[in-house]
């Protein structure tokens, strides 16, 4: 079964918006060949296959196995939206990027590029944990490996696919184990710590996720492993909050001082400082800075 979802052009560019999912190799939670998107995700207690394709001027929604649940095409549609970004205010950031050259070239460049975001905040933090003080690549690797070793197995029309694994399956791993994946100790313990933590009830990520950005910051740091970084990016990357903007990370920093500052390194308060100027679009111009550096821009 298929449903349209959203328009294409330069409202949304389906390729570059979804682009992420296979520049850095295999992404075993998050299936995308070009073409095709497919991702696993739960509804009333199942497992169905998301995906999504471009056809016809929009992007077409599929679930399978074949359902007429409304409370799964529900779950689909909010999965969906979070893959494609959807709820960016995209045009209110291109009105405003008018008034900055570099933002301007950027956006006239990209027209329709939107982040994509994380579909759930236990996704997104251990995400940002493997991607810890590595290149993507290998963070991209060691993470497929958790997937296909504690994920959910889903077979539709003969192919295997994986659910992102769940707290209480990784609450209940060994931190000998996920070194025989090649994470290293203190990351295992972040992630299993983390797992542990939502499991018996100290962290509700859902709740969390719904309050100020200074109260989640003080709960997520208060976890071993959790520092400003990764909460930046969960502020960025699943929450999708306007003024979240990673000054901490390498790429963020390289792209603001090639764009601005002609490749002079600038220390990180400087750089939060800078970033005020965008307000509420400053985590749609760190997605357009990092997509033009990356596009050799």
């Amino acid at each position: 079964m298929h449903r349209q979802i959203a328009a294409t052009g330069e409202d949304l560019n389906f390729a570059l918006t979804l682009r992420r999912y296979q520049a850095y190799g295999e992404d075993a939670a998050n299936y995308f060949d070009g073409k095709d998107f497919r991702k696993v995700f739960a509804a009333s207690d199942k497992h169905f296959l998301l995906s999504l394709r471009e056809a016809n001027g929009g992007v077409i929604l599929g679930v399978q196995p074949p359902t007429r649940s409304q409370a799964v095409w529900q779950a689909a549609g909010h999965v969906a939206r979070k893959i494609l970004g959807l709820d960016f205010p995209l045009a209110a950031f291109y009105q405003f990027a008018k008034s900055d050259s570099i933002l301007r070239e950027l956006t006239q460049k990209f027209r329709g590029f939107r982040p994509t975001l994380s579909t759930t905040p236990f996704e997104s933090i251990v995400t940002s944990i493997t991607a810890q003080q590595i290149n993507l690549q290998f963070a991209f690797t060691v993470r497929s490996r958790l997937v296909r070793r504690y994920g959910e197995k889903l077979i539709v029309n003969g192919q295997t696919y994986f659910a992102f694994p769940q707290p209480k399956k990784l609450a209940r791993a060994k931190v000998s184990s996920l070194r025989q994946l090649q994470f290293t100790g203190k990351k295992s313990e972040y992630t299993i710590g983390l797992a542990r933590a939502i499991r018996d009830g100290q962290l509700d990520l859902e709740t969390l996720s719904q309050q100020p950005e200074e109260n989640i910051a003080e709960k997520l740091m208060a976890l071993h492993g959790i520092g400003r970084w990764t909460v930046d990016w969960f502020l960025a990357r699943c929450l999708g909050r306007g003024h979240a903007f990673p000054a901490g990370d390498l790429g963020v920093r390289k792209a603001v001082q090639h764009f601005y500052f002609n490749g002079e390194p600038k220390p990180e308060a400087e750089l939060r400082e800078f970033a005020k100027r965008w307000g509420e679009f400053a985590n749609l111009a760190t997605h357009y800075l990092l997509t033009g550096l990356a596009l050799g821009m």
